[in-house]
């Protein structure tokens, strides 16, 4: 098994991964919902698999570019399967 070394990766590399990760379900919430009480709907949405999460340890956590772009291709699916014109 392949483990993290920080020798492997520049600093600003992992500043960026810092900046773009979102810990915790309240974290979440607040980013997509704009409110930190909407905690419980990113644990239902994380345990049916339709928000991209994962977990550090029991830590529900996700990066802002995957969710991002997530909800432009959410958008995009809505775009493409609306009325057609006549």
């Amino acid at each position: 098994m392949k483990r993290f070394s920080p020798e492997t990766t520049s600093g600003k590399a992992d500043a960026s991964f810092a900046e773009d990760l979102l810990p915790g379900a309240e974290a979440i919430a607040d980013f997509v919902y704009g409110d930190r009480k909407q905690r419980r709907k990113i644990y239902h949405l994380a345990e049916t698999r339709q928000l991209p999460v994962f977990r550090l340890g029991n830590q529900v956590c996700a990066r802002r570019s995957a969710i991002l772009s997530w909800i432009a291709a959410q958008e995009a699916g809505c775009a493409n399967s609306g009325p057609k014109a006549a």
